[in-house]
């Protein structure tokens, strides 16, 4: 099952969770019993300009536009958000993004805190991903600005990994350029930034055994040519 990448609120296939919700609230059997959640505008705003301020210092400071600013979630710092320049395009960000993990083995799940299924896929990859982080293997999570940014940030605490919220204009620009009808989609790359895996096209969770298989294949690959 996935979520159509452009339609969050007529999706009927998709289980929308309220905004706000708890990444830890799921249980295993993926069972969704969604917390009613207000945001409001003021504080989203807020926190918005916040963002904004804090990219413009970083980038004043080295003199220089970086292509990405780290920090660090202070609940688990294994969780770490990344921000790409939102003046580059959708693939141009995505070709930053990339970049940044050369030489390693690097899973990249596309997701949004309103898909359902994202969210069920994510509970199932927790009971294979600490081994396979262990082994050196990364997690990137990429989505858009329909995730609303407290809700995202809030969820993203109990998800380790990297994590990439890109501009409306860049998400929709790398899902038509990639070709992603639906989400959750994945791309694994091999050390090498060869493509050792991809359903971009077809969308929905493969399994915790293609995954988990997939991933031990890049990494004997990676451990073959050292």
């Amino acid at each position: 099952m996935s979520c159509l990448v452009d339609d969050e609120s007529q999706n009927a296939m998709c289980p929308i969770l309220q905004r706000g919700y708890n990444y830890k609230g799921f249980d295993r059997t993926g069972d969704f019993n969604p917390i009613n959640y207000r945001v409001s505008m003021k504080k989203l705003m807020f926190l918005m300009v916040a963002l904004s301020i804090s990219i413009y210092t970083g980038c004043a400071k080295s003199g220089t536009t970086p292509q990405t600013v780290e920090n660090v979630q202070q609940e688990n710092t294994k969780s770490v958000v990344k921000i790409v320049d939102p003046a580059l395009s959708g693939v141009e960000a995505f070709q930053v993004i990339r970049s940044a993990y050369a030489g390693k083995v690097v899973l990249i799940d596309f997701w949004a805190t309103w898909c359902g299924p994202c969210r069920m896929a994510m509970t199932q990859i927790d009971a294979i991903k600490p081994a396979l982080m262990d082994k050196g293997a990364v997690f990137v999570y990429i989505t858009g600005e329909s995730s609303p940014l407290e809700p995202w940030s809030q969820m993203i605490k109990g998800i380790d990994g990297d994590h990439y919220r890109l501009t409306g204009e860049q998400w929709n620009n790398l899902c038509q350029t990639l070709g992603i009808p639906g989400i959750p989609s994945y791309v694994l790359y091999n050390a090498d930034g060869t493509e050792a895996f991809s359903n971009l096209q077809q969308g929905g969770y493969p399994g915790n055994e293609i995954v988990q298989n997939a991933i031990e294949v890049a990494l004997s690959l990676q451990a073959s040519k050292k």
